[in-house]
């Protein structure tokens, strides 16, 4: 029994510092949990202010929230377990791809501008 517990100790103790090790080692790569959840709100506030100033439509708008949702759910999930690097690099893309539709949305409706009355064509 005592030559048991000699290997199964240490062996317990190896296997818990890795497991801890894995998400602490993430933090320390490009982003961390916080600036992910900081330009994720940052995504809200971006897209209710394109809404509030006409350059998204409510139906633009609320298809943009609802990425912006799956977005902060995933964070949630991601971050009760701690962060590993393709946890992180995963939002960073979905983040990066909701940017660029805000952007191309915004232009769209930018492209409908009559450039001396400033009203909509369709």
């Amino acid at each position: 029994m005592k030559n048991v517990n000699k290997l199964a100790i240490p062996a317990l103790i190896t296997a818990l510092a890795l497991g801890t090790a894995v998400p602490a080692s993430a933090a320390g790569w490009g982003h961390n949990g916080g600036q992910l959840r900081s330009q994720i709100a940052q995504l809200d506030r971006q897209i209710d202010r394109a809404e509030h100033r006409r350059l998204l439509s409510w139906s633009e708008a609320n298809r943009l929230e609802r990425r912006v949702e799956n977005l902060k759910d995933m964070h949630q999930r991601y971050a009760r377990n701690g962060f590993t690097r393709a946890e992180l690099r995963i939002l960073d893309r979905r983040v990066e791809t909701v940017h660029r539709l805000i952007d191309r949305q915004i232009g769209e409706r930018d492209n409908y501008r009559d450039g001396r009355n400033g009203r909509y064509y369709r």
